[in-house]
C-alpha cells in the first residue's frame, strides 16, 4: 500500500469507529437546554467564589499578611477587598444596606475587623452565599433591572458580570501569592 492509501484507510477506519450507530446515539449528543439566566449567573458567581473560599481555607494563616510587593495588598486584604466589593454590589442590587456584616464604607474592609483566618474565611463565604441568594431571589427579572453605577445606569446582569470578573482577577493575583510561597493553589491540585 502507498503511504497515501494507508492514511486514507486510517481515516476511513477512524470515521467508522466514531460514527454513531443509531439515531438514538445522535440524539444523546445533542446539547442540553440552556439553564435560566439566573442559574447561569449563579453558576459563574459560585465557580469563582468557591475557588476563593478554597484559597482562604487553604492558605497558611501565618502567611495571611504576605504580599509579593510592598505596595500590594496582603493575601488577607485581597480576600477582604473581593468580599467588600461583592457586598457593595449585592447591597446596591438588593436595595438593602443591611445585608452581610457591617464593615464600614467602601470595598476595603479593615484587617483590624477581620483579625483571624477564620474571620476572613467566614467573610468571603458569606459574601459568596449572600450574592447567590440575592441573584436567585430576584430571578431573571432582577437581572434586567437597572442600578446606578458611577455616573450611569447599568443592568444588574452587568454588575454581576463585573463583580464576577473582578473576583477572577483577584483569584489570579492570589495564585501568584501561592507560587511565591512555593505552594500549589487548591484548584491546580486536581
Amino acid at each position: 500500500m502507498k503511504p497515501s492509501s494507508v492514511v486514507l484507510a486510517a481515516f476511513a477506519l477512524l470515521a467508522a469507529v466514531n460514527a454513531p450507530s443509531s439515531p438514538a446515539q445522535t440524539q444523546d449528543k445533542a446539547p442540553r437546554p440552556a439553564s435560566s439566566r439566573v442559574e447561569e449567573t449563579v453558576e459563574l458567581w459560585n465557580s469563582i467564589g468557591n475557588k476563593l473560599i478554597a484559597m482562604a481555607q487553604d492558605f497558611p494563616e501565618d502567611k495571611y499578611d504576605f504580599k509579593v510587593e510592598k505596595d500590594q495588598r496582603t493575601f488577607a486584604q485581597n480576600l477582604l477587598h473581593v468580599g467588600g466589593l461583592d457586598y457593595v454590589v449585592l447591597r446596591m442590587v438588593a436595595g438593602d444596606t443591611n445585608i452581610g456584616p457591617n464593615f464600614g464604607e467602601g470595598d476595603n474592609p479593615s484587617r483590624d475587623q477581620f483579625k483571624t483566618k477564620a474571620d476572613v474565611v467566614k467573610f468571603i463565604q458569606s459574601a459568596v452565599a449572600d450574592g447567590a441568594n440575592v441573584i436567585r431571589q430576584q430571578g431573571d427579572a432582577g437581572l434586567d433591572k437597572t442600578s446606578k453605577w458611577g455616573k450611569r445606569m447599568v443592568h444588574n446582569s452587568y454588575l454581576w458580570g463585573f463583580t464576577t470578573e473582578h473576583s477572577g482577577e483577584h483569584y489570579g493575583q492570589l495564585v501568584v501569592y501561592y507560587r511565591a510561597n512555593n505552594l500549589v493553589p487548591p484548584d491546580s491540585r486536581r
